[in-house]
């Protein structure tokens, strides 16, 4: 186990997440002109197609955007070191 990766992995995937996260927002606010949909369950003005549409583009986003922190983190780490458990 290389606790360097684990250290720059996981880093890697909470910045991502939360560059994500901003991204989204500001580009939500972008297209549609409003904040995006939240966790506020009584807003009468969101309608579902919205939520569902959302999701859909905050789950692609975040997924594409951890993806290439990950990549990255590799290509500058060098990737996770496996242990063969031979000695010389």
């Amino acid at each position: 186990m290389d606790i360097g990766w684990k250290i720059v992995s996981t880093g890697s995937a909470v910045v991502a997440g939360i560059l994500a996260n901003k991204l989204l927002d500001l580009g939500w606010k972008a297209v549609t002109g409003h904040a995006p949909p939240g966790d506020d369950d009584g807003d009468p003005s969101v309608s579902f197609t919205e939520i569902v549409v959302f999701a859909a583009v905050s789950g692609a986003v975040v997924g594409l955007t951890r993806q290439l922190a990950q990549r990255g983190a590799a290509k500058w780490y060098g990737g996770p070191v496996e242990q063969t458990g031979t000695l010389g």
